[in-house]
């Protein structure tokens, strides 16, 4: 044990140093003290809108907490994963005599400060949104705090380290548990149509009496409603088979035999993890132990000289790809244009139909304004600076492959709409045309970030500045609708929209070109 006490120490206080000495760290702590303070006024004002600022709304806040993230602990657990073990771990606690189940403990507790400081903040949350009595709260954070990780402590013991069950008895409980959300959001999506395609539904499906009966996550729903709401026969009853349980499954797990077989597991998903790291500070999107994109013999004709290169280069990546520019980001548009035609079809929106497909595709490239694009990676090579060729040039024949995808997406986004909605052919050019100019200027952003701000703040940072950027482009383009609607009618307000869109996109294209030439020197 005095292993893991030095190691968690060491780390803490490595980490807490390392993040002392970068000036950066004062502006994250600033501007994320600003996102709460914002974000809790945002929240407090829509929980009294929806009119669920009561004991009751909380309980079905838990709830419908306790029905996504339990099971989807255990299934990590059921998988060997979900524990961060990184390099650190293996080679001091994997070779020293430390029991290996006290080295999952630890992999658990390491990440509880953040369980703590959730459970602190929903006290003055539950207090002041959802006027619930102070000593309730606080034996509420009890509860969570040492029942819960108890509990999940316990769980996580049995399937990670537990050496008798088979990888495949674990992959069918894993299925058990992923069929249990499935059916979860099967019957809200059924409840939601019922309801005449109305949230109402969600009060009278997470107060039923049949989910409290559902062992372990059930009957911790249970123990909140008797905590809340007073105690009734079902909710006495699940909240004692909850805790009943939980202390029968801490003494299986104490008892429970473990060598460490899990040990070849942990450092597999701990190199998958740090690979996934390192990626995703550079703005990619990682997935901790996804699959790697199997790329097939290719080959292409270059046709023109300098900067084109980038252009055909581009090209034999992407035909080495087994859906050659078509991704999983195609089927994202794709479900969000079905999703906002279908809440289209019964609403309200003649009037203003043609932005809404523009605002599909504006609110769809601010969500993911944040990661990196292929562009970004150019950025990197050091053959993309020394191309005897004109910045302007380099800016688009490097981007001119993203344009493209842009177009395919902005279709799969708007056609949709424009079909629900009836838009003419025009409108529906015009849209597209919005969302290639957003995307572009996502693109040229990334260089704007990267001239201006170096290595000073970081990816995160970056990031940031990217999604103020992209906010500042979405806004101007609003303020303009709203102008020329007001003056002259809603199609100039449309067509307004779109001449800012591309104003800005060009000034940015031509920002970054100047400030992409200053990088080259």
């Amino acid at each position: 044990m005095e292993a893991i006490k030095y190691l968690y120490k060491t780390s803490f206080k490595n980490q807490l140093k390392k993040s002392v000495k970068k000036p950066v760290t004062v502006i994250y702590c600033i501007l994320a003290i600003a996102y709460f303070v914002w974000m809790y006024f945002i929240f407090r004002d829509m929980v009294s809108d929806i009119k669920i600022d009561s004991p009751e709304g909380l309980v079905m806040l838990f709830s419908a907490m306790a029905l996504f993230f339990l099971p989807g602990n255990l299934i990590t657990f059921a998988k060997r994963k979900g524990l961060i073990f990184r390099k650190s771990d293996i080679h001091l606690l994997f070779v020293s005599p430390v029991s290996p189940k006290s080295i999952l403990v630890y992999a658990y507790l390491r990440n509880i400060i953040l369980s703590v400081v959730v459970g602190l903040a929903f006290i003055p949350i539950g207090v002041f949104w959802f006027h619930v009595p102070v000593y309730k709260m606080i034996l509420y954070f009890l509860v969570s705090q040492v029942v819960e990780n108890t509990l999940e402590i316990s769980l996580m013991i049995i399937l990670y380290g537990n050496e008798r069950l088979s990888k495949k008895t674990l992959k069918i409980i894993g299925k058990v548990l992923l069929l249990f959300i499935v059916a979860i959001v099967i019957i809200g999506v059924y409840l939601f149509f019922e309801y005449n395609k109305s949230l109402a539904f969600v009060g009278p499906f997470l107060s039923n009496p049949y989910l409290q009966m559902v062992p372990i996550i059930g009957w911790s729903i249970a123990c909140y409603r008797l905590l809340f709401l007073g105690a009734t026969t079902l909710n006495v009853i699940c909240t004692g088979l909850y805790l009943i349980s939980t202390i029968i499954l801490f003494i299986t797990a104490y008892r429970m035999s473990c060598t460490g077989l899990y040990y070849q597991d942990a450092m597999k998903f701990a190199d998958d993890y740090e690979e996934a790291r390192i990626r995703g500070k550079k703005g990619e999107v990682a997935v901790v132990g996804g699959k790697k994109a199997k790329l097939k013999a290719a080959n292409v004709e270059y046709k023109g000289y300098y900067a084109k290169a980038i252009f055909y280069r581009q090209i034999l990546e992407y035909k080495k790809r087994r859906f050659f520019i078509f991704g999983f980001y195609n089927l994202v548009c794709l479900g969000i244009g079905i999703a906002i035609a279908f809440l289209s079809k019964d609403m309200e929106v003649r009037e203003y139909a043609l932005f809404v497909a523009a605002g599909a595709g504006a609110y769809c490239t601010f969500i993911f304004s944040g990661f990196a694009t292929k562009w970004a990676k150019e950025l990197e090579n050091p053959y993309t600076y020394l191309i005897p060729d004109s910045p302007l040039k380099k800016l688009w024949y490097a981007t001119v492959i993203e344009h493209i995808r842009s177009v395919i997406d902005g279709l799969l986004i708007v056609l949709p709409v424009a079909i629900v909605v009836r838009m003419n052919i025009v409108a529906v050019i015009l849209s597209v045309l919005c969302y290639v100019c957003l995307q572009a200027n996502k693109l040229y952003l990334s260089v704007l970030s990267e001239a201006l701000l170096g290595n000073t703040v970081g990816t995160v940072g970056k990031q940031w500045l990217r999604m103020i950027g992209m906010s500042i482009c979405i806004a101007a383009g609003i303020f303009a609708a709203v102008l020329f609607n007001k003056y002259v009618g809603i199609e100039a307000a449309f067509l307004g929209m779109i001449m800012i869109e591309v104003v800005i996109t060009a000034i940015i294209a031509v920002g970054a070109s100047i400030l992409f030439k200053k990088m080259e020197m």
